[in-house]
């Protein structure tokens, strides 16, 4: 696989590995800097991935992203949307004398007991405009290094929980952003492991465009259609922004896509999760079915086919979002080691996903779309649930023969 240098975010990095295999497109996406409200270079990147696989980028006024394969019998079978969000737990500077900057995302100030390498960036002011919208499409990037240097806890910030101090020899404007340095993305053979800073939710990103590539490659019928989201590490707003609008087909299977935090029962290694809620709710059994239906199919295809099924309480995902606008939803994961950066030991680590567990969850992807172009319908096409709503003649016999009639 394919492994590159971290990138600014002038353009994004040519990618150079398989359009289908989800690691290689992780390898890639990992060396881009992304935080909650600068998902400029991942943004880049699935614009650059979709005109190498023929598909269009629908971009919304919130810069949410959505990239659909129109399968040539789609209209007439449910489609499938699966969502992903481009931004990390990361920085953002609020004063420079001294350096401070709020964390968008969840992680412990205690995480924080020693100095953690950062990555800094921020473009060249344009002097005639100081507006926020004008910050973030002004001149050229510009970065630098620093380090956190200690963390305390923050209140009345919607975005952030948690203030932390800096320190670096560049002159690093409020507004910059900042991620942990971990150097390059690091495939360890003898793990299957890639190591990485964002792989919670890079690696859902890079699942997404390789599933997006194989229903082009194979002529998948039904729709498909990767959503990438905004601003997830601080409250699922882009999703939020999305599902109020009703921004996707009323009538879609809406798929949240995640790397998430390893738990018994969602083992890393052992294959995607079926993840049948999170820490707030639990998704529609319509989406479990046809995830559970794809992972049958799979497993006809090759009996070793691993996929795991679990409700991930570890934390909250765009799937409950989707569920309180009222869409038929699902969930996929890949389990995830050092959640958030938090290592287990304490301190601050890179992130990092196996490999087979990336390729298995854009296949059962894959296998969700082919049962969805093939009229999968729910209760009536799952066998589960047809075990339990329909009982032997003879049970249903007796059952009669045995009530207690009113006198």
């Amino acid at each position: 696989m394919s492994i590159q240098i971290a990138a600014a975010l002038d353009k994004p990095p040519a990618f150079l590995g398989d359009v289908a295999d989800p690691a290689d497109i992780l390898a890639w996406l990992g060396s881009v800097p992304t935080a909650a409200y600068h998902e400029d270079g991942i943004a880049a990147c699935v614009h650059a991935f979709a005109a190498t696989i023929g598909l269009a980028v629908e971009a919304d006024d919130d810069g949410n992203l959505q990239v659909w394969h129109r399968g040539p019998g789609g209209s007439a079978h449910r489609s499938i949307a699966v969502s992903a969000h481009m931004d990390h737990p990361a920085l953002e500077i609020t004063n420079v004398a001294p350096l401070r900057a709020r964390l968008l995302g969840s992680i412990r100030p205690e995480s924080f007991v020693d100095p953690v390498p950062v990555r800094l960036f921020w473009r060249e002011a344009d002097p005639s405009r100081d507006d926020e919208r004008a910050a973030a499409s002004g001149g050229r990037w510009q970065d630098a290094t620093g380090r956190v240097i200690g963390a305390a806890p923050l209140a009345g910030d919607p975005d952030a929980r948690v203030a932390l101090d800096l320190e670096s020899e560049a002159d690093v404007p409020v507004g910059a952003f900042g991620t942990f340095d971990f150097g390059p993305v690091r495939h360890d053979p003898a793990t299957g492991c890639l190591h990485l800073t964002a792989a919670d939710d890079l690696a859902g990103c890079a699942i997404v465009l390789a599933w997006l590539a194989r229903c082009v490659r194979d002529g998948v019928g039904a729709d498909s259609g990767g959503v990438f989201t905004r601003a997830e590490e601080v409250g699922l707003v882009g999703a939020a922004a999305l599902a109020s609008r009703r921004g996707l087909p009323d009538d879609a299977l809406v798929v949240s896509i995640e790397a998430s935090r390893e738990l018994p029962g969602a083992i890393i290694g052992e294959g995607p999760v079926i993840r049948v809620g999170d820490a707030a709710t639990t998704f529609h059994p319509a989406g479990d079915a046809l995830l559970r239906a794809a992972r049958d199919a799979m497993r006809r295809e090759d009996p070793g086919a691993r996929v795991q099924r679990q409700l991930m309480s570890g934390g909250v995902c765009e799937g409950t979002t989707y569920t309180a606008a009222g869409y038929v939803t699902g969930a996929v994961c890949v389990p995830l080691g050092n959640y958030h950066n938090q290592a287990p030991t304490g301190g601050i680590a890179a992130e990092y996903v196996h490999v087979d567990d990336l390729r298995g969850c854009a296949a059962l992807l894959q296998a969700t779309s082919v049962l969805l172009a093939g009229g999968f319908d729910w209760p009536k096409d799952d066998p589960l649930s047809q075990r339990y709503l329909t009982r032997p003649a003879a049970q249903m016999e007796r059952l009669r023969r045995t009530a207690r009639r009113p006198a």
